[in-house]
């Protein structure tokens, strides 16, 4: 039977919908099946750092070349050189496009992805992270940093190899500010972190727990927007991803590489997104918000229910697909 169900975070709706049959069987066809290790057509297999203005580079294993590389987008849409300009067109505001956009080559392999990572490369790309914030802070005209990943949208020609990718804007983007909002407006009410709540009640009830370390929590929102869609989040409170202890990465690259292996088990070379949630550049530590990372596999297309009402329909039972990731089988 179907149920509507609540965000806590953002006060959405989700429709819980078992009964929609999800389009995986459909899918599953056109997922890439096996990723070679090196692809001539790949402008990051050969890549040649010379070539680039090279933000960062870790030589940690491979000492003659490169194991992870920052560089600027080839064709960025945002730039740091760029004034900041802010604009009226009548009722429209319009502001220069003065930012960053950066991909974080995460190997040189072509297919090493999150699952076949060690542990100490996944550490060091998370510390790239944190150094891309560190530096970019410094220009206050910026006010966020979004990473995100997109991987293999089906057997089109989009680059697979691993990789992720930053925007820095002058603003808050929509999604995240209205995050702030509706957690600033609980802490207020409750005097309590929605997130830290949140945790609480998952470590507490165990049923969409998809994985747990020291410092982690990795499990399916109550309120899930998509099928398998996992969240990793931090035990403990902190606000701003780059003031995380350095222990933390260590055990943030550990539940993460677990989490990649049990959708890998569970769900194959399944597209996905992911999107680090941090605080804004020029905040202080904020003891409304948490940190945290989303991850949301391809099962379904956006509709126009998505897209035009911001209510999503889930037709897979978060505790059904936490317990699938947990025991290795999709019923």
């Amino acid at each position: 039977m179907s149920e509507f169900r609540k965000d806590p975070v953002l006060n959405n709706w989700t429709i819980i919908a078992p009964e929609k049959k999800t389009n995986y069987e459909i899918l599953k066809d056109r997922f890439i099946k096996n990723i070679p290790e090196k692809d001539e057509k790949c402008p990051f297999c050969n890549l040649n750092p010379e070539e680039f203005k090279v933000l960062l580079k870790y030589n940690f294993v491979n000492k003659e070349n490169w194991d992870i590389i920052v560089i600027p987008a080839p064709n960025p849409y945002l730039k740091v050189e760029t004034e900041l300009k802010k604009e009226a067109e009548g009722i429209y505001d319009l502001t220069s496009g003065t930012g960053a956009n950066e991909i974080i080559i995460e190997s040189p392999e072509h297919n090493e992805h999150i699952e076949k990572m060690s542990i100490n490369r996944i550490e060091q790309i998370f510390w790239a992270y944190h150094d891309r914030i560190v530096d970019l802070r410094n220009d206050k005209r910026l006010e966020y940093l979004l990473f995100f990943k997109e991987f293999a949208q089906f057997e089109t020609g989009q680059n697979i190899h691993p990789h992720s990718k930053m925007i820095a804007t002058p603003f808050i983007p929509p999604l995240i500010e209205k995050e702030m909002v509706e957690a600033e407006d609980y802490f207020s009410y409750k005097d309590r972190c929605v997130f830290c709540d949140v945790v609480k009640q998952e470590m507490k009830e165990g049923k969409r727990v998809v994985s747990v370390n020291p410092d982690f929590i990795a499990f399916c929102p109550y309120a899930s927007r998509f099928p398998f869609e996992i969240w990793i989040m931090p035990v403990t409170h902190i606000s701003h991803f780059e003031n995380s202890p350095k222990i933390v990465f260590y055990h943030l690259a550990e539940i993460y590489n677990e989490v990649f292996k049990k959708i890998k088990k569970v769900l194959g070379n399944i597209p996905y997104q992911t999107v680090l949630h941090n605080a804004p550049l020029q905040e202080e530590s904020l003891e409304f918000y948490h940190w945290h990372i989303e991850i949301y596999p391809t099962l379904e297309c956006q509709s126009a229910i998505n897209n035009g009402s911001e209510m999503f329909v889930n037709p897979v039972v978060p505790e059904v697909a936490a317990e699938a990731l947990r025991t290795g089988n999709i019923r």
